[in-house]
């Protein structure tokens, strides 16, 4: 099983939930301190058109920013679905798997407490290739359950960048719509607003290219699982470890031939 996830699924909800109504605020802030700006526009005189382009420049970057995590909206990622499925790789395929390696010895099987003769001591010769068979199983699994919630990790640890980013720019927001509201305010306002705009975005750029990183790596460990899958390690020829002898071909007790299957006797 995979190590537990940061927010349970009501949180990771509750994340998205509050980044969405942080979207909504910025919006409901830019077209307030755009309408601020406007309403003391006819007083600035000639310094009104330089105001303009700082808005202008402000409101393209609010649509911007909505734009970039609005992508990210349409799939928010369900981080809980892959950490389960690793933990049913763990729990439903590695836990059994597990449980069989330490049958697939001579001291454990029960096969020659009651069988002897060339095709048991073929059999029991298997025993080695199979318990290697298993562990390959297993490493599969592991790696599967890892894998799965790494990535379940990296979608809420991204979420949670996103909300950090956009609480701290509705505080700078509100300071500049009371900067703007006061008159002469306006034309700081308006470069302010702007300049925090670019800083939310650069930190959303971070946080974006931080996840694509990690992902990136995720992504290596997924070849490696494919490559492991395709090189039949621990399968000969892609079959489960069978003896090649034939020794083992005749399973007929009464037939009055020299079968390869005996019961034991002593």
């Amino acid at each position: 099983m995979g190590a537990p996830l940061p927010l349970s699924e009501g949180e990771l909800n509750d994340t998205l939930s509050r980044v969405e109504a942080g979207l909504n605020r910025v919006n409901d802030l830019s077209n307030k301190i755009v309408d601020a700006c406007n309403r003391v526009g006819a007083w600035l005189g000639p310094f009104w058109d330089d105001v303009v382009d700082l808005l202008n420049r402000f409101v393209d970057l609010v649509q911007k920013l909505g734009s970039e995590i609005g992508k990210f909206f349409t799939q928010p990622g369900v981080p809980w679905t892959l950490w389960n499925h690793g933990t049913v790789w763990t729990e439903q395929v590695g836990n059994r798997v597990t449980g069989l390696m330490a049958q697939a010895t001579t001291g454990q099987t029960e096969t020659d407490e009651y069988w002897q003769g060339p095709a048991a001591t073929a059999y029991l010769g298997t025993l080695p290739d199979q318990a290697k068979a298993l562990a390959a199983i297993k490493a599969a699994t592991d790696d599967i359950d890892d894998a799965l919630t790494k990535v379940a990790g990296a979608i809420i640890a991204f979420w949670l960048g996103v909300l950090a980013a956009i609480v701290p720019f509705i505080i700078e927001l509100i300071t500049w719509l009371t900067a703007a509201s006061t008159g002469v305010g306006a034309p700081p306002a308006a470069a302010g607003a702007g300049v925090s705009t670019v800083k939310v975005l650069g930190i959303l750029a971070a946080v974006t290219t931080a996840a694509i990183a990690y992902l990136t790596g995720i992504a290596s460990q997924y070849k490696d699982l494919l490559q492991r899958v395709n090189n039949n390690d621990g399968f000969p020829q892609g079959y489960w470890p069978r003896s090649t002898t034939g020794l083992i071909a005749d399973g007929s007790l009464n037939d009055n031939n020299n079968t390869n299957w005996h019961l034991r006797t002593s």
